[in-house]
Order: C-alpha cells, then structure tokens, then sequence
C-alpha cells in the first residue's frame, strides 16, 4: 500500500474528476486531470504554502485547509512506481523552461509506461529536517480511481514549516 498526500481548498474535492483542469504546475489547460500529490504530509503542506505564497509567520493566520490522505492503487504501487529525475530548478521553477520541462516529463512517461503514475525525484539537496525524501506522485487517471481520506479538514500549518518551503529550486533563508 502506498498514500500519498495533498492540501487543497476545503470547498472542493480533492482531486479533478474531469478533463477542464485549470493550467497547473504539471498540466495544461484542459488536458486530462493530472493528479499530483506529495510524500509527506509535511511535503504537501510545504507545497500548498507556496502555491499560496505565503512568506512570513502572520501569512498564516486565518488560513484554513484540508489534508488529504490519497490511496494509490495496490495493483500501481505492488512495484516500485516509475521513477523520473529533474532538476530541482525545473520541478519547482516557474519560468517557461521549467514549465515545458515537465510537461514534456508527463507527456514521456503516459507515452511510455503502462502505469498511470511515476514518482519525481528532485535533483539536489534534500532538506536535513525531513525523515523522508521528498518526492512528488503523479497520476493521471479518473479520480474515482483513488480513494482518499480528510486527515484534518481544517487544517493550518505552523510556522516552523516556512524554512522547509522551496522557492524557484532553492530553500527559503
């Protein structure tokens, strides 16, 4: 059995069900819902604080959001899922380049394996604080496929999370 977590807002579901996906860090606009999720729920809350852009302490207060636990099929995760490896510029980048980086990563990896999933592995150094690696799931199937639980339904993270988050590749000082 494999989990892997994200935070989202608390209003709406957790995963896309149909194509009509807003453009997002691994998808275009309109493609088939590309679902992303992270290791850890510590490396899901980092994500959602950058994708909200929250810098300082204060940012924090009166944010609420879900946590989710996402079930990956055991029939995808009875094997090591696929692996690919970007560099850690590309993964969290938000320039053109980095962009069409990994878009190109999904579109290789739906072309070529028969799993709806791999795991991406960032080049370069892993923050000391964290047990675990922090690697990004991404699936591209229904929703109705991957079961997932609320862990906390209105959840905040504290700021000791702030030096954990990457910005364009590297670690907030």
């Amino acid at each position: 059995m494999r989990l892997g977590f994200c935070v989202c807002d608390r209003r709406y579901p957790f995963l896309w069900s149909n194509p009509g996906q807003s453009a997002g860090h691994w998808n275009r606009a309109g493609d088939q819902p590309v679902h992303y999720l992270a290791s850890t729920p510590t490396v899901a809350w980092a994500e959602w604080i950058r994708h909200q852009e929250i810098h300082e302490p204060e940012d924090l207060a009166g944010v609420a959001a879900a946590l989710w636990a996402v079930l990956i099929p055991e029939s995808w995760s009875c094997e090591k899922l696929p692996e690919a490896s970007l560099p850690l510029q590309a993964v969290l980048g938000t320039t053109a380049d980095a962009h069409t980086a990994r878009l190109n990563l999904v579109a290789l990896h739906q072309s070529h394996h028969s799993l709806p999933c791999m795991q991406v592995i960032a080049d370069g150094e892993q923050a000391t604080t964290l047990a675990i690696p922090a690697h990004v799931i991404l699936l591209w199937c229904q929703a109705e496929q991957l079961p997932g639980w609320c862990c906390v339904p209105k959840g905040r993270p504290g700021p000791e999370l702030l030096p954990l988050v990457r910005r364009d590749g590297r670690l907030v000082e």
